[in-house]
């Protein structure tokens, strides 16, 4: 099972340089936990998540912040070939619960998150299910 089967693909980016109160809004409004945050030449640079949203709304009520401030950056990145477990063993090395998924040319072109995972392991159980019941 590998990445790219089981990845969100062309995810929604937000620029380093934007407001992170409309970043918030845009979340919110999507319904997303993580977002990968992109620069001016579309290289994705970090990722914000919806505690980080949490954490700054705290620190920053009413002061204009850019989303670079409250990014978590270096952001950790895998390739869309990469086995699951790759994926998932970096994500609890990392404390993470979201991965951007860069090819070979470092564009985006998806993201893996622990909901993904979740679908993963439920296609697996299923499988292994019908073969329990088939053989028996």
């Amino acid at each position: 099972m590998r990445v790219d089967n089981y990845m969100s693909h062309a995810p929604i980016t937000i620029r380093d340089d934007m407001d992170y109160w409309k970043a918030f809004g845009i979340m919110k409004e999507r319904n997303l936990h993580h977002i990968p945050v992109v620069n001016e030449r579309s290289e994705v640079v970090g990722i914000l998540t919806r505690n980080d949203m949490k954490i700054a709304a705290m620190h920053f009520r009413e002061v204009t912040v850019e989303v670079s401030e409250v990014m978590h950056s270096p952001v950790v990145t895998i390739s869309p070939g990469e086995l699951l477990s790759e994926a998932t063993k970096q994500m609890i090395d990392n404390r993470i619960g979201g991965l951007p998924v860069l090819d070979t040319d470092g564009k985006l072109v998806g993201i893996l998150t622990e909901t993904d995972l979740h679908r993963a392991l439920i296609d697996q159980l299923g499988n292994e299910t019908r073969r329990v019941l088939e053989s028996g």
